[in-house]
């Protein structure tokens, strides 16, 4: 592939978002940290955990093609049950993202840069409803076991908006050195939550 085609891909960006100290708010960077462990994307594909960034989250969302951001939502709805929405729920006020009190949120993010012209074609948000956001409190058994729902709904958007995207044959060590015992080894949990799609 010359480097005049591979400029011309598609640009994706599939960012977490959340406090890993926070409980259940750590849900977005165990999600993209399992998505890039378990997958291998193209080049064109971003796979970043970027924490709570509040407006610094901008740049990345800048030129791109395709936002993918996950994160934990407060939505109606049992603990655990991986969601996914378009850009219209939550500028209706559908879907507050869970980013630290005193950040702003992904909406003002969008509208900054969309001031300039150079917004995101398309915003999809996989969300997880939290047990519990406390700090210190680690990720619950119930997010924990969500997050393989979550990977999977993330690889169905890039899948059907014809991007590339494999498993991996013998899948990388995840870096998760926030869970509660302290390991930074990912236990496959059973996948037992339904997922469900607004």
């Amino acid at each position: 592939m010359n480097m005049k085609r591979r400029n011309s891909l598609p640009t994706v960006c599939v960012v977490g978002l959340g406090n890993v100290l926070m409980g259940d708010d750590g849900f977005g960077p165990l999600a993209v940290e399992k998505l890039r462990c378990e997958y291998e994307c193209g080049t064109n594909i971003e796979i970043l955990d970027l924490g709570t960034p509040g407006l610094d989250l901008a740049p990345y969302l800048y030129g791109k093609d395709l936002v993918v951001i996950v994160d934990a939502v407060t939505a109606d709805g049992k603990p655990g049950t991986v969601r996914t929405y378009r850009e219209s729920n939550f500028h209706n006020s559908r879907v507050p993202l869970r980013l630290t009190g005193h950040d702003p949120g992904l909406p003002e993010a969008l509208a900054q840069i969309r001031l300039v012209g150079r917004g995101p074609s398309e915003v999809v948000v996989v969300g997880v409803i939290p047990e519990s956001c406390v700090f210190g409190g680690g990720i619950s058994s119930t997010v924990l076991a969500a997050s393989s729902h979550a990977v999977d709904n993330i690889i169905q958007v890039l899948r059907e908006r014809g991007f590339d995207c494999r498993q991996r044959r013998d899948p990388e060590p995840a870096n998760l050195w926030w869970l509660a015992d302290g390991t930074s080894t990912y236990a496959q949990p059973a996948r037992t939550v339904p997922a469900a799609h607004v």
